[in-house]
């Protein structure tokens, strides 16, 4: 089972049953995210004014500045498998 596939069996925060549910699911989510944000380099990473930690987008998912929580879920899995390839 790749990562992606993963990634997508988890259930959104509207389908969980409870408010645990739904922050288990951000916690995975924003956990995934900080691994990518410590393999990208400084250069395309950086942090908003509140503290969120942002990266740049690739192109082919619309380019432009993600976070944790705007990240699509196709590239974030990818960039996660880019990420382990790397530190093998």
């Amino acid at each position: 089972m790749t990562n992606r596939t993963q990634i997508q069996k988890k259930k959104p925060p509207a389908q969980t049953s409870s408010k645990a549910g739904v922050e288990d699911w951000k916690t995975e989510r924003e956990a995934a995210f900080k691994i990518i944000w410590r393999g990208t380099h400084k250069d395309y990473r950086g942090c908003l004014p509140d503290g969120t930690l942002t990266v740049m987008s690739w192109a082919k998912y619309g380019g432009g500045i993600v976070t944790a929580s705007s990240i699509c879920v196709d590239e974030l899995a990818e960039r996660q498998e880019i990420i382990k390839r790397r530190a093998r």
